[in-house]
């Protein structure tokens, strides 16, 4: 059995793993920072209503789900001089 990477999933895939972590900064926000207090240290912050921090959550998450589906990786040379240079000829 093959591996599958993140930008090999359907769509649908994508968007439940946008929604959850979406749902895991809320979560926090409710359970960490409205009920300790926490509010008073953030600028620009709205208990209870959409504020910065939450515009900026989102964009930070959605960034880093469209980077995480972009393009896949390469694998990692196992030869430093490999990586650096492209060729080896130890490895060779």
């Amino acid at each position: 059995m093959n591996k599958v990477s993140f930008s090999e999933l359907p769509f649908l895939v994508k968007a439940a793993v946008f929604v959850s972590l979406l749902n895991a900064w809320v979560l926090f926000e409710e359970v960490v920072i409205d009920r300790h207090g926490l509010w008073r240290y953030l600028p620009f912050y709205k208990v209870g209503l959409f504020c910065v921090w939450d515009l900026a959550a989102l964009l930070l998450i959605g960034a880093g789900v469209f980077w995480w589906s972009s393009a896949p990786r390469k694998e990692r040379a196992s030869c430093a001089v490999r990586r650096s240079v492209g060729w080896c000829a130890g490895c060779t």
